[in-house]
């Protein structure tokens, strides 16, 4: 098996961003397992363990998940020339524009990234789907998202943290999930799938801690508004 990666828990939260592009080498079976054991020591609410992880290998499939992945990219953000993917300068969006280059916003690398991930997605070795089981179409399922998100997402995050230490990369995504994906990936009545999770060997890039907006300009304490400086 691979050599893992020796970190610490705090390095390794703050070296693993969403790497996007990623090869389509083979992850072997006994990583992908490793992977999964770690995802699933993750919290979840109560102890119920109301979850399912479909491995997605299959061709066809992968196929029609990217197919479906990259219409709502585009319908989202609009499409990019292709060209400017390859080179330095700016990847023009229909609509997205206006947050390129803004502080908290996506810079020109994040959005080739970002588009690089919609036209290949597809050609990853495997996309990892998280799925809920036995909560869909019940009475809160108008807030399956805000609900039940915290029975699942913190083994998403272990999922991550878990392929760091292998060198993969683990980006989440919701894009293309939705009732089309759960009839492909044959789900029983009442599992939704909550996300996409393509894995593989990043191809360009690095390891290393992503931008993020100052903590103290986002926490706040006891009321919204009263912040403090950072000791």
């Amino acid at each position: 098996m691979a050599e893992r990666e020796p970190l610490d828990v705090l390095e390794a939260i703050h070296s693993t961003p969403a790497r996007r592009f990623l090869g389509s080498d083979p992850i072997p079976d006994e990583i992908l397992w490793e992977l999964l054991d770690a995802a699933i020591r993750g919290p979840t609410g109560g102890n119920s363990q109301i979850w399912g992880w479909v491995v997605v290998r299959d061709e066809a499939k992968k196929a029609q998940i990217a197919e479906w992945w990259k219409g709502v990219f585009e319908a989202t953000y609009g499409r990019a020339d292709p060209a400017a993917l390859e080179g330095g300068g700016r990847v023009q969006f229909s609509d997205f524009d206006r947050i390129v280059d803004a502080e908290t916003g996506l810079d020109a690398s994040g959005l080739r990234s970002v588009t690089y991930l919609a036209n290949h997605i597809g050609e990853a070795p495997v996309l990892m789907v998280p799925v809920l089981t036995g909560v869909a179409g019940g009475p809160e399922s108008t807030r399956t998202g805000m609900t039940y998100g915290g029975f699942i997402f913190g083994a998403i995050q272990n999922l991550a943290l878990a392929a760091r230490a292998y060198g993969i990369g683990a980006p989440l995504t919701t894009f293309g999930t939705g009732p089309r994906l759960d009839e492909l990936l044959e789900l029983p009545e009442g599992s939704t799938a909550v996300a996409i999770v393509p894995l593989g060997y990043p191809i360009r890039g690095r390891f290393s801690q992503p931008r993020r907006m100052p903590v103290e300009q986002v926490v706040h304490f006891d009321t919204w508004g009263n912040q403090q400086e950072r000791p």
